[in-house]
């Protein structure tokens, strides 16, 4: 009897367990998850000081994501889609398994430009973008994202060539400038520029197959057949001017197969570019000890501080 007893309490938590560690979304078209909502208190992080957000697209397509770890390697943050951000019914979204098959139509006919000039020969469906002023209080700016998409693996080299972007303009950067790129080179993060060998579109080599995960027919979450390894989006950047960010996805060539950008929450911040000497192991100071100058160096004292003195 107690070893039934335990046994059905195990199969029970365990249960309970896996249910709460999947993957979950909300949609921005559920209160409170409105867009603006989901860029200032589940995107970004420290030394950002958001000024205005904007956002374009059909509110289905942006979601907040938890419990994403053990799927796409981050654990919560802001999804946006060029389909649906969480299921509805039979009409999958990101939270659904790889067998089933996410392909909705947005109900806005957005065109984001930025993001059509990278894919000039194929027209844009189901765009969806984000336009955040925001200044730095640091010398950079990062955020942590996993790119997915149903378009995999059949149509890479394909005309459906489904991509998103995240394009910087202020100080040093006097037209938009994609940072969503290929690790070590200049390529923009599409289905073109990352997936298996393909042998609908023939030649069609694999290519930076090093970050691809294979998610076709899966019972597995994400919904999308393939998705990406976690990327670092970086950007140099001057303290305290303000920045416009644009972050936008869309199907390309057609309205099916939807894609999507996960965005680590509280990864949208800036790093220091304070530096200090000490080393691990080396910060404990004897007894005896005596002291030395201490000097500071900054770079890239914004102007607006330099007038306080």
């Amino acid at each position: 009897m107690v070893q039934r007893l335990f046994l059905s309490l195990f199969c029970f938590f365990t249960f309970i367990c896996s249910v709460f560690s999947q993957l979950q979304v909300a949609s921005a078209s559920q209160q409170p998850y409105t867009p603006e909502v989901l860029v200032n208190n589940f995107m970004t992080g420290a030394g950002i000081n958001v000024i205005d957000i904007t956002y374009v697209g059909d509110s289905i397509a942006v979601g907040y994501f938890k419990n994403g770890a053990n799927t796409i390697g981050l654990d919560r943050g802001l999804i946006l889609t060029s389909g649906r951000a969480a299921t509805d019914g039979s009409s999958f979204g990101a939270d659904s398994g790889g067998s089933d098959f996410a392909s909705n139509v947005h109900i806005t006919s957005t065109v984001e430009p930025n993001l059509q000039a990278l894919t000039p020969d194929a027209p844009m469906y189901d765009a969806s973008y984000y336009k955040i002023t925001f200044q730095s209080y640091n010398d950079s700016i990062q955020f942590k994202y996993v790119f997915a998409s149903e378009e995999y693996p059949e149509f890479p080299c394909s005309y459906y060539n489904d991509i998103f972007g995240f394009f910087i303009q202020g100080p040093g950067y006097p037209t938009p400038t994609n940072i969503a790129l290929i690790p070590g080179t200049n390529l923009p993060v599409s289905i073109n520029n990352i997936h298996p060998f393909n042998p609908n579109y023939a030649p069609c080599p694999p290519l930076n197959v090093q970050y691809y995960i294979d998610n076709d027919t899966s019972n597995l979450q994400p919904t999308y057949d393939g998705y990406l390894t976690p990327f670092l989006a970086e950007a140099a950047v001057v303290p305290c001017e303000t920045y416009t960010m644009i972050i936008a996805i869309a199907d390309m060539g057609d309205g099916s197969y939807d894609s999507g950008v996960f965005i680590e929450g509280g990864s949208f911040g800036s790093t220091n570019f304070i530096t200090s000497s000490f080393g691990a192991g080396t910060n404990i100071l004897p007894e005896q000890s005596t002291g030395n100058p201490l000097s500071l160096t900054f770079s890239q004292i914004p102007a607006a501080i330099l007038q306080l003195q």
